[in-house]
């Protein structure tokens, strides 16, 4: 039974998906329990080639590819996915060593009550793992950190009959609306440290405070309208979003040039729009100071 696909949307990253795939096939689980599929964006075949070399090595490895670009590549792979559980994986997070099989075994152990697997992989600073029985408890729990590929996965009986068209999901964050639309409230945010992340030199290539701002935040508030998100919890995302996200990403891509290709030109704009004059003064004051302070 394959109990396990990692779901790895790509475009253009061949020397970052080998050093991936590395990173799980060096635990040595067994190629039935597991499969690696790899909706392919890219511009040539070497993927695809590399692929092949794999699955003819008795890897259980599916190369998908996908012609139309954009975030949808997410649910084109996992729409590829035969595992009992899909988690969605980016290409630039690798596995720590034995990390994959601990993952492997989180599934086994899980298969029967299936909750909704959500791997914070520590970004969350908790103590324990944390069970939750409803979409307010998880989000408030989760905030913005919700968005993240890496951190989600679906069963494939709850992928099946969640919504997932083009029409159906968000343009910037496809599987955030499968998070937030999944009938299954029964929710298990996992505390430990699976993966390390891998920076990426000329990331980018979209408006990333429209994105987070405008796109997120319009999400987590439908649910606030629909009364299936609290306006407290609501309030908490979008403010933990400040101080978390906002502002240090405000310094790397609008304060300084840290080489990243994100669309920034209305930056100002929509930070004021969302929080406000005065949050927004408090940016520029918190980024002058860190300047400061790095000299």
């Amino acid at each position: 039974m394959i109990l396990l696909s990692i779901c790895i949307p790509t475009k253009d990253r061949f020397e970052f998906l080998i050093e991936n795939i590395n990173s799980i096939l060096v635990d040595n689980v067994p190629y039935d329990k597991y499969q690696i599929v790899i909706a392919d964006n890219s511009t040539n075949d070497n993927i695809k080639k590399y692929c092949i070399e794999l699955s003819l090595k008795g890897v259980n490895i599916k190369h998908v590819p996908n012609p139309l670009p954009g975030f949808y590549n997410s649910i084109v792979a996992l729409s590829a996915g035969d595992g009992a559980l899909l988690k969605l994986h980016n290409d630039y997070s690798y596995f720590i060593p034995g990390m994959f099989e601990q993952m492997i075994n989180m599934v086994e152990s899980n298969i029967k009550d299936k909750p909704t697997l959500f791997f914070s992989n520590g970004t969350l600073s908790l103590d324990k793992n944390e069970h939750f029985k409803n979409l307010d408890d998880f989000v408030n729990c989760t905030h913005f950190q919700n968005t993240w590929s890496s951190a989600f996965s679906i069963w494939r009986k709850d992928f099946n009959i969640t919504p997932h068209g083009r029409q159906d999901v968000n343009t910037m964050f496809p599987h955030t609306s499968l998070l937030l639309n999944n009938a299954n409230e029964n929710y298990l945010v996992v505390k430990d440290v699976f993966f390390n992340n891998k920076d990426i030199i000329g990331k980018g290539g979209y408006d990333l405070f429209d994105c987070f701002c405008n796109n997120y935040l319009g999400m987590i508030n439908e649910k606030r309208k629909s009364g299936q998100v609290s306006s407290t919890t609501f309030s908490k995302v979008k403010f933990l979003m400040y101080f978390k996200f906002i502002i240090p990403w405000y310094y790397k891509t609008v304060f300084s040039d840290r080489g990243y290709t994100y669309i920034i030109e209305n930056a100002d704009d929509i930070i004021k729009k969302t929080y406000g004059r005065l949050p927004f003064l408090g940016i520029k004051i918190a980024c002058f100071i860190k300047k400061y302070l790095i000299k």
